[in-house]
C-alpha cells in the first residue's frame, strides 16, 4: 500500500474516536503516539493535541520536523529548540508524553530559563529563504546517502549549502539591515546563521550569529532559551575561549557550560603544529607543540558520532599488530580544528587508551593539510603535505588498503612514534537524537 493510501486508511481508523468535542479531546490527551502511522493519523485528523500549546508558527515547524523524524522504528529525534523556546514545564511534559518521550523531560526542562520565547512568525520572504536553505542541506544529505561509501564513511560538511546560505542571507546580516528586521525574522536569521556555523565554524556565519544575538539583546528579547547556549557553542567551536568565558560569566544559566581554562605554553609567535591536551578534572586545555614532522606521518581523522570512525578506533585498540605498524608510521589521532570540541569523547578515549592519546588541534590553520570533509580518513603526510589517503572503515575493516599505502614507504622514511585523533559533531537545527531500540 502506498504512503498516501496508508494515510487515508489511518484517518478513517482514527476517526472512529468520534467527532471533536470534550470527550474526544480527553481521549486524545491520553493518546501516546509511538508509531509513524499514528503520527500521520493525528496530523491528518486536525484534532487538538498538546502541540497546540506552541505558537502557530512553532507548531507548524515542529510538526514538519517530527514528520521527518518518524520512521517505521519510531521517533528518531525531537525538535528540542522549538519545544524549549516556546513551552513552560507543564506544556513540555504534555508534548513529551504525547510523543512517548517523557523520559527526556528532566533534560529539556533544565533548559527552561526565563520566560517562554514566543515571537511573531517570520515574514514570507525570510521563511521562503529558510526553506531553500533547508532544501540545500537535504539535497546534500541525499547525495551522501546515495554514495556507495555511506556505510564506511561520514561526511563532516558540504560546501554547496554553505554557499546557498551566503547567497540568501548575507545581505540581511549587515548591521543596518538587522536594525530594520522584525523580531520574528531575527529569530529565523539567528537559526540560519547557527545552522550554517555548525558545518562551517568560525567563518562569516559565526560573525553573523553574534551580530543577530546582539540585535536581539538590544531590543530586550530574552535570549536564555537555547540562544545563549548556541552562541557559547559557536564561540567554543571557533576556539574563541576568552570570548566564551566572558560571555558565560555574565549568564548564570550557562554556569554548567563553563569555557575551559587555557594554558598556552607556546605563545602567539609559535610556528609549527600544536595541540591541546585536555584535563577533564580541571576542565583545562594545555597547548603543546608536536615534534617537528619527520620524513613521514600518518594522521587519522575520526568523528565522535560516526560508527565507521569508531570501528577504526576499535581496530587500533584491539589489533596490536596494526597499532604497531601505524605507530611506526608516526600515527597521529586528532579532533577537527574547525568544530566544537567533543570534550567527553576525548576524555573517555584517553581514560581508556592512555598509550594512544586523543588530542585536539590548536586551530584550523596549523592543520590545513588534513582539514578533511569525510571521516574516518587516514592521511599519509610527507614533509607536512598529504601524499596518500585511505578513506572509510567498513565492517570488514580497511587494513589491506592501509598496509598497501604504508608498504610503499622505504624503511628509512619511518621515524618516531606519536599518535592523535580527529572528531567532529555536526549539529543542524538543534534536535535531540532518541534511542529507538
Amino acid at each position: 500500500m502506498g504512503k498516501t493510501m496508508r494515510c487515508c486508511a489511518l484517518l478513517l481508523a482514527f476517526g472512529s474516536m468520534g467527532a471533536p468535542g470534550a470527550a474526544a479531546d480527553r481521549a486524545l490527551d491520553s493518546t501516546v503516539v509511538r508509531k509513524q502511522a499514528q503520527w500521520q493519523a493525528v496530523i491528518a485528523s486536525g484534532q487538538k493535541t498538546p502541540l497546540d500549546a506552541l505558537t502557530p508558527y512553532g507548531k507548524q515547524a515542529v510538526s514538519a520536523m517530527l514528520t521527518e523524524a518518524w520512521t517505521e522504528r519510531g521517533l528518531t529525534s525531537l525538535p528540542a529548540s522549538h519545544l524549549v523556546r516556546e513551552l513552560n514545564r507543564e506544556q513540555l511534559r504534555a508534548v513529551l508524553a504525547f510523543l512517548g518521550s517523557e523520559k527526556y523531560l528532566p533534560m529539556l526542562a533544565a533548559q527552561l530559563h526565563g520566560a517562554s520565547l514566543r515571537l511573531p512568525p517570520p515574514s514570507d520572504d525570510v521563511e521562503r529563504d529558510w526553506q531553500r536553505l533547508q532544501g540545500a542541506y537535504r539535497a546534500a544529505d541525499s547525495l551522501r546517502d546515495a554514495s556507495p561509501d555511506v556505510a564506511s564513511t561520514t561526511p563532516l560538511s558540504s560546501d554547496a549549502p554553505v554557499r546557498t546560505y551566503f547567497a540568501l542571507f548575507e545581505a540581511r546580516m549587515r548591521e543596518q539591515a538587522l536594525r530594520a528586521q522584525p523580531p520574528g525574522d531575527l529569530l529565523l536569521l539567528f537559526d540560519a546563521a547557527a545552522f550554517t556555523n555548525t558545518v562551517s565554524p568560525g567563518t562569516l556565519a559565526f560573525a553573523h550569529l553574534l551580530r543577530v544575538h546582539r540585535e536581539l539583546t538590544r531590543r530586550g528579547i530574552d535570549t536564555r532559551r537555547t540562544l545563549d547556549e548556541t552562541v557559547l557553542n559557536a564561540m567554543l567551536a571557533a576556539r574563541e575561549f576568552a570570548q566564551a568565558r566572558a560571555f558565560s560569566a555574565t549568564r548564570p544559566h550557562l554556569a554548567h557550560r563553563a569555557a575551559p581554562d587555557i594554558v598556552d605554553t607556546l605563545g602567539a609567535g609559535f610556528v609549527g603544529r600544536s595541540v591541546f591536551d585536555y584535563d577533564r578534572t580541571r576542565h583545562t586545555l594545555t597547548r603543546t607543540a608536536l615534534p617537528a614532522a619527520g620524513a613521514i606521518e600518518l594522521v587519522l581523522v575520526v568523528n565522535a558520532g560516526c560508527q565507521p570512525s569508531r570501528r577504526a578506533l576499535d581496530a587500533i585498540r584491539s589489533d596490536a599488530a596494526l597499532r604497531k605498524r601505524l605507530q611506526q608510521a608516526n600515527l597521529t589521532i586528532i579532533v577537527p580544528p574547525a568544530a566544537a570540541i567533543p570534550f567527553a569523547f576525548v576524555a573517555d578515549w584517553n581514560a581508556a587508551n592512555p598509550a594512544v592519546p586523543m588530542r585536539i588541534p590548536f586551530n584550523r590553520a596549523e592543520w590545513a593539510s588534513v582539514d578533511t570533509q569525510t571521516v574516518p580518513t587516514f592521511y599519509l603526510l610527507q614533509g607536512g603535505r598529504a601524499v596518500g589517503e585511505v578513506q572509510g572503515w567498513p565492517e570488514q575493516g580497511n587494513r589491506a588498503a592501509l598496509h598497501a599505502m604504508l608498504g610503499k614507504l622505504a624503511p628509512d622514511m619511518v621515524a618516531g612514534t606519536s599518535m592523535q585523533v580527529w572528531t567532529n559533531n555536526k549539529v543542524g537545527h538543534k534536535t535531540m537524537k532518541l534511542d529507538t531500540n
